[in-house]
C-alpha cells in the first residue's frame, strides 16, 4: 500500500506543477522530434533482475515500449510493458513549442515513467513487478535544443513564404481573368506556374525534412553519453505457480535506487547504482538486500559494449561476499528496436566461481 500512496502523491504533484506550467511561446519553430539518445531498460525488468546489464544505464523514452527478456532456449513470457504517461497526455504534439515552454520543473516531471513486468524463473516461480521512475538531471535533453534547429528552420518559413506568396498572387491573377475564350491561354499558362510552384513547396518541404533529420542524427550521434540521474521505486512479488490456473503469494519486496552516468569523452560512459530492497513473506530468507554496482560503456549509440562488477548483501554490500562479473552490450538496429545481451558470472565468498548465465532482452518502441 505504502508503493502506491507514494505514486498517487507524486502523480498529484506532476498534475498540479504542469497546471502552473508557462506556455508562454518561445522563439522556436516546428521542427520534428528527435529520437531518444538510447532506449534504457524499463524498470520493472530492473528489479526483477532479468535485464543483461544490472547496472543500468539511465536515461528516458518518449513512447510506449515493450521487452521481452530470455535466459535459455525455452520462450518464457518475460515482458515487461513501459510508458510515459504526463509526456504522453501534455506534451506529445506534432511541434515541441508546448514541451520547451515548460517550466523546469514540469519538464523533470515529464519524464515520469510506468512499467510492470512478469517473469517465470527456471523453479517455475512467477515473479511480477512495478516501478516508477524518474529522471532528475539531464546534461543535455534531445526534445529541448531549438537552437539546434532555429536558423535552418527560419530560413525554410523565409522561401516557404516568398513561394506561397508568388501562389496566391496567381491565384487572385486567376481570378481576375474574364471567363471567356480569349483567355484560356493565359489560364493554362497561369496553372502551369501555380502547378511548378507547389512543387517547389513540396520540394523544399522535403530538404527540410532531410536537413532537420541529418542535424538530429548528429547530435544524438555526439551526446549518446549524456549524462544522466534517475530514480525509482518499485514493488516486486514472488508466486507459487504450482498449478496454471492459481498462484500462492511468497514474497514481496519494495525497492527504492538511483543511478546516474557519465560520459567520458564521446565513447565512454561510466555508470553506478545503489539500490535497497526491504522483503517480507512466509519465505523471505532475508528481510533486506543492499545493492552496489558499476559499469563502463564503450561504443556508439548504435551498439555498445559494457563490463560491470557488482555486489549484494543483507547488511554491508563492502563485504564482497557475492560478486558479479559481467560483460556484454547493445545493438540498435533500428530506431525503435534494440537487441540487448549479457553473459554474468557469479562469485562467492573468497571469489568462488559459482555459476555463469547467459542473458537477453529485446526493446521494442511502439511507434
Amino acid at each position: 500500500m505504502r508503493f502506491w500512496y507514494f505514486f498517487i502523491v507524486i502523480w498529484g504533484y506532476a498534475i498540479s506543477a504542469l497546471a502552473q506550467s508557462d506556455e508562454s511561446p518561445i522563439p522556436s519553430l516546428n521542427a520534428s522530434k528527435p529520437l531518444e539518445f538510447s532506449i534504457p531498460t524499463s524498470a520493472a525488468f530492473d528489479l526483477l533482475g532479468v535485464t543483461p546489464a544490472q547496472v543500468i544505464k539511465p536515461g528516458n523514452i518518449r513512447d510506449f515500449k515493450v521487452d521481452w527478456s530470455f535466459q535459455s532456449w525455452r520462450l518464457k513470457p518475460n515482458i515487461a510493458i513501459q510508458a510515459q504517461p504526463i509526456w504522453e497526455i501534455f506534451y506529445n504534439r506534432p511541434n515541441l513549442l508546448k514541451y520547451q515552454s515548460a517550466s523546469k520543473l514540469a519538464k523533470m516531471l515529464s519524464t515520469i515513467d510506468i512499467s510492470a513486468g512478469t517473469v517465470e524463473d527456471d523453479d517455475l516461480n512467477r515473479r511480477l513487478a512495478g516501478a516508477v521512475k524518474v529522471t532528475l538531471f539531464r546534461s543535455h535533453d534531445p526534445l529541448d535544443v531549438p537552437a539546434l534547429y532555429r536558423g535552418p528552420t527560419e530560413e525554410f518559413y523565409e522561401q516557404q513564404s516568398q513561394l506561397k506568396g508568388l501562389v496566391t498572387q496567381l491565384e487572385d491573377s486567376l481570378k481576375r481573368l474574364p471567363a471567356t475564350n480569349e483567355y484560356l491561354e493565359t489560364k493554362m499558362l497561369v496553372l502551369k506556374e501555380l502547378d511548378l510552384l507547389q512543387t517547389k513547396i513540396q520540394t523544399l518541404e522535403k530538404l527540410q525534412k532531410d536537413r532537420i533529420t541529418q542535424l538530429t542524427t548528429l547530435y544524438l550521434k555526439e551526446h549518446w553519453n549524456a549524462s544522466f540521474v534517475d530514480v525509482a521505486i518499485g514493488k516486486s512479488y514472488l508466486y507459487d505457480n504450482l498449478k496454471l490456473d492459481s498462484l500462492n503469494l511468497v514474497q514481496d519486496g519494495l525497492s527504492a535506487w538511483i543511478n546516474g552516468c557519465v560520459g567520458i569523452g564521446r565513447k565512454w560512459l561510466l555508470t553506478g547504482m545503489v539500490r535497497y530492497t526491504s522483503f517480507s513473506g512466509v519465505k523471505a530468507t532475508i528481510k533486506q538486500e543492499y545493492f552496489l554496482g558499476a559499469s563502463l560503456r564503450y561504443g556508439s549509440p548504435k551498439f555498445n559494449f559494457f563490463a560491470e562488477v557488482l555486489t549484494r548483501d543483507a547488511h554491508n554490500p563492502f563485504s564482497f561476499k557475492s560478486i558479479t562479473l559481467a560483460y556484454g552490450g547493445d545493438w540498435r538496429f533500428s530506431r525503435n528496436v534494440m537487441l540487448s545481451y549479457g553473459v554474468r558470472t557469479l562469485y562467492g565468498q573468497n571469489f568462488s566461481f559459482k555459476s555463469l548465465v547467459p542473458v537477453a532482452s529485446i526493446a521494442c518502441m511502439m511507434r
